[in-house]
């Protein structure tokens, strides 16, 4: 008979442990792989929309052409107005892309009330007027749904008859749908199957479900299918890349969610049976009872379609509710494979409003980037700490990291603008478009660059875990959101510059910038100094615990929330620093990264030329610029060339004083307006400091002549 007191007591400990998951301040796992589906979805619409409103529509070449002055006049003025022109034309391409995303979530509601209604006539639902409404009411929590909210109201559709209910509705109006077989079965279970859909109403997930799902088809129906068909009808050298990719990033949403629907469904269990009005383990009792998947079933769990998790993945959690606050290094893969397809498209966007400074652009991209991984992975982590689960332990956070990292890699070349280089490979390239694509660049930099993210990841989550271990995480308590959201805050800010940057050095590699040019994004002293002061602050959290736990009780008491806002003050200090410090070395990096044009680099091919007899060398063998002696005033008077050479020569044309002169001359013999402003600027003062102005002026122009030769 003791077996039964003992029964008794580990279940009551279950329920406590449930009730305080489910009650903690802490995000659900729920609510934050939400936000992978939000970034895979936004970064989808852009590509749509910058797809068929800008690159598929002939007005922005001519409108960006229309820049180049007519006449001449002051060469500041002339400067000014061209580039000021190209920079607004750019800015209204981005305000065109940004409609994308909220064009999606526009369709996405009205996809979600409409598909609520229609569910309703699809099953043949009606309102329950029987003795099944009395067993709801039973469940109900002082006669309503939620605290404060309203009743639900009970539907029995005819249709597609199963055992089973689903929560459905909105906040203002539940709907709770339930199948006409739950008539046949006992109270006792009827009961369960309400507790677990009044969790869902009570979680308000229903409606954020919902509305992914209806995001999905939108992307498959007005995004995939429609690029796909318009591609197969009128290829061009791109379409290989695109069709790989599209149905990829569709795959990886749609896996996301379905793992979004799994996961609710143990959210819903453990809310379920923390009621403390249910019998102990009647949820554990009505899972159990489930039938045995169908051969259909089966194979979707296989692949990681299932919506529902399997029965026996339930009862695990209902034993042990912190199973499922853990961190995988599958979610960890997924997060960075949604950073990676988010960043391409927003760091175009926020460089279209700071065109000159590409630097500051894409660190505020990893800014914003890094806030959004950090509301996945650092709270998940974070959870896991406060339950003491194993994946915040050992060497699973560094395994978890490294798959974060290498998502961000994968997903970057996912991107549908890193199907190819589009200036090259098509007709009607604009000023969003450039190379992304690392599947050319030479292999050393390509395995550099991966081992950059992957160490970085494992890096990443091992400093976050042990934040959180010295933060105290803890699942409840006055300090435990506000200490989460403030670490959130902090690892965003911390990844901000390393991930912008590392963005920015990847873009030109993939086009084949200078060296020179290349390494003047992290080459820097600010660069170094900045970053340096930034870990010296995210390492201050940790400094501060063990410094508290070296002097023990008669310590001043550790405060994380003020220690970690100290930490980030700091922290952002020093990514203000490695970012806007220096007076120079921004604009060669803005400029560089706008353009892709021709190769700046020649690939000698081993064997191409014979030792003996005659040598043949491939075309794209070809020297890329003719030797000094041989460049005669008709070759200095090619707009081509003299674009090339600024693109090959780097920062040091624009730095070195007699390198600027010589690049004035090159510049002041171009039958072009832009040009001849330019070169009149850089001649006022060739020792003194560079003129931005006319740097950026004409790398634009080369921009626009690369891209519509013009």
């Amino acid at each position: 008979m003791s077996g039964a007191p003992g029964a008794a007591r580990s279940a009551a400990v279950r329920r406590d442990t449930a009730r305080a998951l489910v009650s903690s301040p802490l995000p659900l796992p729920t609510t934050t792989r939400l936000v992978l589906l939000v970034l895979v979805a936004c970064a989808g619409a852009s590509f749509a929309t910058w797809w068929w409103l800008v690159l598929g529509q002939g007005n922005w070449p001519g409108a960006q052409l229309a820049c180049l002055p007519a006449a001449g006049g002051p060469p500041d003025r002339v400067l000014d107005r061209f580039t000021g022109c190209v920079n607004d034309v750019r800015l209204a391409q981005s305000a065109v892309v940004l409609c994308g995303p909220l064009a999606l979530l526009a369709l996405a509601l009205l996809g979600r009330a409409a598909g609520r209604r229609l569910s309703l006539w699809r099953w043949a639902a009606e309102p329950d007027r029987s003795s099944l409404s009395a067993r709801l009411a039973a469940v109900l929590p002082d006669g309503d749904g939620a605290p404060g909210g309203p009743r639900p109201t009970l539907w029995v559709r005819g249709r597609r008859v199963g055992v089973g209910a689903r929560a459905s509705g909105t906040r203002r109006e539940p709907w709770i749908v339930a199948d006409s077989n739950v008539f046949n079965l006992p109270d006792r279970q009827v009961e369960a199957v309400f507790r677990h859909e009044l969790a869902h109403l009570r979680l308000r997930d229903v409606g954020r479900v919902r509305l992914a799902v209806a995001a999905w088809w939108i992307l498959l129906a007005g995004v995939t299918l429609p690029v796909g068909a318009a591609l197969l009808l009128d290829p061009g050298q791109l379409t290989a890349g695109l069709l790989a990719r599209m149905p990829v990033v569709l795959v990886i949403m749609l896996l996301t969610l379905c793992a979004v629907l799994r996961v609710r469904e143990h959210d819903a269990d453990l809310a379920a049976e923390a009621d403390p009005r249910a019998p102990l383990g009647a949820t554990a009792e009505h899972v159990a009872s489930d039938q045995p998947p169908s051969r259909r079933r089966r194979v979707l769990r296989a692949a990681g379609l299932a919506s529902h998790p399997t029965s026996r993945a339930r009862l695990d959690v209902l034993a042990d509710p912190a199973r499922s606050w853990g961190v995988t290094a599958t979610e960890c893969l997924a997060t960075g494979l949604a950073a990676g397809l988010l960043f391409t498209e927003l760091t175009l966007l926020v460089a279209s409003l700071m065109p000159t400074r590409a630097r500051l652009a894409y660190h505020i991209t990893g800014l914003l980037t890094g806030w959004a991984v950090a509301g996945v992975v650092v709270v998940a982590w974070w959870r896991a700490v406060a339950v003491g689960h194993r994946d915040a332990s050992g060497r699973r956070p560094a395994r978890a990291g490294a798959a974060l990292g290498l998502g961000v890699l994968v997903g970057s070349q996912l991107s549908g603008r890193a199907a190819g280089d589009w200036v090259r490979d098509t007709g009607t390239a604009d000023g969003l478009a450039t190379a992304l694509s690392l599947v050319h660049a030479p292999l050393a930099q390509v395995l550099a660059l991966t081992a950059a993210l992957v160490i970085g990841g494992a890096l990443f989550a091992t400093w976050t875990t042990s934040l959180a271990r010295a933060a105290g995480a803890a699942v409840s308590g006055p300090r435990s959101a506000p200490a989460c959201a403030a670490a959130v805050v902090l690892s965003g800010v911390l990844v901000a510059v390393p991930l912008g940057s590392w963005f920015l050095f990847a873009r030109l590699v993939a086009a084949r910038a200078a060296p020179d040019i290349r390494w003047s994004v992290i080459a820097t002293p600010w660069w170094v100094t900045g970053v340096l002061v930034a870990v010296v602050g995210a390492l201050v959290p940790l400094a501060a615990a063990r410094r508290r736990a070296a002097r023990g009780s008669v310590a001043r008491r550790f405060r994380p929330v003020a220690v970690l806002a100290f930490a980030g003050v700091v922290v952002a200090a020093g990514a203000g620093w490695a970012t806007v410090g220096g007076d120079f070395g921004q604009a060669p990096t803005a400029s560089a990264a706008r353009s892709s044009g021709p190769p700046a680099s020649v690939t000698v091919r081993p064997g191409s030329a014979a030792t003996t007899g005659d040598e043949i060398v491939p075309l794209e063998d070809l020297p890329v610029l003719p030797p000094e002696e041989e460049r005669t005033a008709r070759l200095r008077a090619d707009t081509g060339l003299v674009c090339r050479a600024l693109n090959l020569g780097g920062t040091v044309v624009w730095t070195d004083p007699r390198r600027r002169l010589d690049t004035a001359a090159l510049l002041g013999g171009l039958d072009d307006t832009v040009f001849s402003a330019a070169s009149a600027v850089l001649l006022r003062d060739p020792a003194g400091p560079v003129d931005s102005e006319a740097l950026v002026a004409s790398l634009l122009r080369c921009d626009l002549y690369f891209r519509y030769h013009r």
